[in-house]
């Protein structure tokens, strides 16, 4: 189980909701792609403190802002 970095207790896992699920859309997303622009997100609550830790997709984000040949953007 995963451990707070706040205090170091034990972490739920879980989604943070609004009418509908949350997503993070990155700025420089390509604009012709077979997907949605949506990168979904999860997200952990610390059951002692509270603490609320989210993560997204990093796959489908390096997907939405590669180039042509798959490569990141330039200087990175």
């Amino acid at each position: 189980m995963d451990k707070c970095s706040r205090c170091g207790a034990e972490m739920t896992p879980g989604a943070l909701y609004s009418p509908v699920r949350l997503s993070f859309r990155p700025q420089d997303a390509k604009f012709m792609t077979l997907s949605t622009g949506d990168v979904l997100t999860k997200a952990m609550m610390c059951r002692q403190c509270g603490h609320i830790e989210i993560t997204g997709d990093v796959n489908k984000l390096r997907r939405l802002t590669s180039g042509p040949e798959g490569e990141g953007r330039p200087g990175e």
